[in-house]
């Protein structure tokens, strides 16, 4: 059943009434006393776009993250408003994409329901956690993936010429979306021999990218040396393999950002054995921001919860069949790890509290929990129906 138009109008209510609900009510992070956080590196590069300074001061891997500071400059009002609007342009962006995304993948109206609230309403999804932290990068991220996902799943492969450097100028991984792509889209063709993805255009697509990363540390370079990727990926895999605690702290992440329906998922895609070209892309991309989770950064639950176009699209694929009784009781059974009766602390005055929301920060027990709270409650959905 095709989802009438007026639930678009009805899901962009929701998520302007929560934007300006907690932009109100949930204080932001105080900078100026929390120093290590990304948005001070985000904050010099607006600086430098606006006018306020005459050197670019931002360290890597920040510095070629142009876009969205620079996009912030040209918004008229301080730094905090600017970013404000922002986010809330990304924000509508973003719905609007998923939704055509999700009616492109045939899902039922209750589906639709699920995926917003959770994209909505969760502490570190798109509304919530970027009132909180207003400056940052991040929230492009949603509606950047989601087109492209889109843009694939209706071939329309020449917009890939613009999107993959423009997304790469706004994060570097996205980046991994074309190469994975162009690989994937190779096996593919020689496997079904039907043609389905436009190598050269792909091809090119990712050499945009790569040029315009190359561009932009090249015009902004970084105040200082640093790690690159690579060596980033090098640096988490080390410490996942020698702190082996580190891994249940992933999953334990995992479980906060997606709750029971991930490993609902996880189990009936293991049931099931089918070669599928939709369901295989959304299996690649969920694989890699899990694996982003663990070896691209510390902060292992935003990373994760910035792949929710492709985490919530392929869970949602995998439980289509799901009766709405049930997938209530998944809510209700994952409404704690939303933490939606509370705003989130500021570390700079509640830094321990701040650390008790996120796993990869968090006592072991806590953790243990979270994990164990998850699990549990996919279990007892799979043994109820």
């Amino acid at each position: 059943m095709r989802i009438k138009s007026y639930w678009l109008l009805i899901f962009l209510g929701i998520t302007l009434a929560s934007f300006f609900y907690y932009q109100q009510n949930q204080d932001h992070l105080t900078y100026d006393l929390a120093p290590s956080f990304d948005g001070n590196d985000y904050r010099n590069g607006y600086d430098y776009f606006v006018g306020y300074r005459n050197d670019y001061q931002v360290p890597p891997p920040f510095h070629q993250r142009i876009l969205v500071p620079w996009l912030a400059s040209v918004v008229s009002g301080e730094i905090i408003q600017a970013f404000h609007w922002l986010n809330l342009v990304f924000s509508i962006a973003a719905v609007i994409i998923l939704f055509l995304l999700w009616r492109r993948l045939g899902f039922e109206l209750k589906w639709f329901w699920a995926g917003f609230i959770w994209l909505i309403f969760h502490w570190t999804g798109m509304i919530r956690l970027n009132a909180f932290d207003p400056i940052t990068v991040d929230l492009p991220t949603f509606a950047f993936q989601a087109l492209f996902l889109w843009l694939v799943l209706e071939r329309r492969f020449i917009h890939l010429l613009w999107l993959a450097p423009l997304a790469t100028l706004q994060k570097e991984s996205f980046m991994a979306l074309p190469i994975i792509l162009l690989v994937y889209g190779a096996w593919h063709n020689k496997k079904t021999q039907e043609g389905y993805y436009k190598l050269p255009l792909i091809g090119l697509a990712v050499l945009l990218a790569i040029m315009a990363q190359i561009a932009a540390s090249h015009y902004f370079p970084p105040a200082e040396s640093g790690k690159n990727a690579i060596i980033t990926i090098a640096y988490h895999a080390r410490e996942a393999l020698t702190h082996p605690f580190e891994l249940v702290r992933w999953l334990a992440a995992m479980s906060m950002a997606f709750g029971p329906a991930l490993w609902l998922a996880i189990h009936h895609y293991g049931k099931t054995n089918r070669y599928d070209n939709t369901r295989n892309l959304l299996v690649i991309y969920t694989a890699l921001y899990l694996s982003f989770g663990l070896l691209a950064g510390g902060d292992m639950t935003r990373i994760i919860f910035l792949g929710f176009p492709f985490v919530a699209s392929w869970i949602m694929l995998e439980l289509q069949e799901t009766g709405t009784k049930r997938l209530l009781l998944i809510g209700l059974l994952s409404l704690p790890l939303t933490f939606i009766w509370k705003h989130i602390p500021d570390p700079a005055w509640q830094w321990e509290v701040w650390e008790s929301w996120y796993p990869e920060f968090m006592g072991w027990e806590t953790v243990l929990i979270v994990l164990g709270f998850s699990l549990f409650g996919a279990f007892v959905i799979k043994k109820l129906y």
